[in-house]
């Protein structure tokens, strides 16, 4: 594949969101990902909507990749992994904390191998702590991790109905596979890199959901409760959200709802003040917001440069104009389920043309050109 990391070969004995997705984007920019799963498959060819076994969730983490079988319970998948290494770039795993030593085929073993090899372990909460031997999903980071409680509504705590801190690890991840690559192109060394789903996401969140605890002390104002603002307002025939963050966008709201008396409230006369009182009036925005028609308010909002969305659904975004003329969604052909849909990329690169998708592959499709390849008896 065409790409910034072509000529990178990656093993990738990732499974389930976290890893998968961060290889994948490893993939879409041009390197060699080699999918090893156990003969069962990773239980994603399982998950999200299926259509002639075909799995949409494991698709779109996995597409682009090779998939070979080994089972590392044997000696012989592990005599495979260390043959390969031998010749790989990058190794990848999200197995718990201890497992990979226990196998074998842990970083210094490998390092003995290959001493170049960028050895990248994701896992839940670190490898050390009290919690370190849980087994970890997406919702107990979201707990822990402070995404819950951020989504409170009258003191009720919520999830992030998605897997967003599995996704928020992935990117972690990729970036810094790619941060390790860089390094080894000067030094000529690999390394171990570590990324837990609870330090990961709490360097996400923390700039904006940690105002006070920044400081030791008690700070002297603890900063706007920005969730004032994340809210969706019902109009006449749909939804909408909007956010002011400049003093000027929040007088461009006022006359697109014609409420010009705001821009008189001394409450909101600037924008330390707007910051600190806009609670007061979200109430009242979402009153004026119900008297308009979506296409309606969203052209006002539009001619006053007021930030704002329509709450679309799924099906809305897919015919979405902007999504349409940007080119966000492509359609592949899967050999077994057909025609499906994959967002293209994450990113665009000026000096490489999009290369097409390849669909996920099916479980140990290149076993044997792989492992002749890399010289394995089998």
């Amino acid at each position: 594949m065409s790409g910034p990391l072509s000529g990178i070969t990656i093993l990738d004995l990732t499974s389930v969101i976290s890893g998968p997705l961060a290889t994948a984007i490893l993939a879409d920019q041009g390197a060699r990902v080699i999918k090893v799963e156990n003969p069962a498959g990773d239980s994603m060819r399982m998950g999200g909507a299926l259509n002639r076994g075909v799995s949409s969730l494991f698709t779109a983490l996995n597409r682009n990749k090779d998939s070979i079988v080994l089972d590392l319970q044997q000696a012989s998948g592990i005599s495979a992994i260390k043959s390969m290494v031998a010749s790989v770039d990058i190794l990848i795993q999200n197995y718990r904390p201890g497992v990979m030593e226990r196998l074998g085929i842990g970083y210094s073993d490998l390092k003995a191998i290959n001493p170049q090899l960028i050895y990248v372990s994701i896992n839940g909460v670190g490898t050390h702590g009290p919690y370190s031997d849980r087994r970890v999903y997406d919702p107990v980071i979201q707990a822990f991790a402070g995404f819950a409680s951020a989504q409170a509504m009258n003191g009720q705590p919520e999830l992030i109905k998605m897997m967003v801190c599995d996704k928020i690890t992935a990117l972690t991840a990729a970036q810094a596979v790619s941060a390790a690559y860089i390094e080894r192109l000067t030094s000529g060394h690999g390394q171990q890199v570590e990324i837990s789903m609870l330090e990961a996401c709490l360097y996400f969140i923390w700039p904006d959901r940690f105002f006070s605890e920044s400081f030791v002390e008690t700070p002297e104002w603890p900063g706007a409760d920005i969730t004032t603002m994340y809210r969706t307002l019902a109009t006449q025939d749909g939804h909408v959200t909007l956010i002011c963050v400049q003093h000027g966008e929040f007088q461009g709201m006022c006359r697109a709802l014609a409420r010009p008396d705001w821009i008189e409230d001394p409450r909101f006369a600037d924008l330390p003040s707007m910051y600190a009182n806009f609670a007061q009036l979200v109430d009242d925005i979402a009153q004026e917001v119900a008297k308009w028609s979506t296409a309606d308010l969203s052209a006002r909002f539009a001619a006053e440069d007021v930030p704002h969305g329509i709450v679309l659904t799924p099906a809305e975004i897919i015919n979405d104009p902007q999504v349409e003329a940007s080119e966000i969604i492509s359609v592949i052909e899967d050999p077994v389920a057909g025609a499906m849909r994959l967002v293209a990329r994450n990113a665009r690169f000026g000096n490489h043309a999009p290369n097409p998708i390849r669909p996920a592959p099916a479980l140990g499709a290149s076993n044997t050109s792989i492992l002749e390849e890399f010289e394995v008896p089998h």
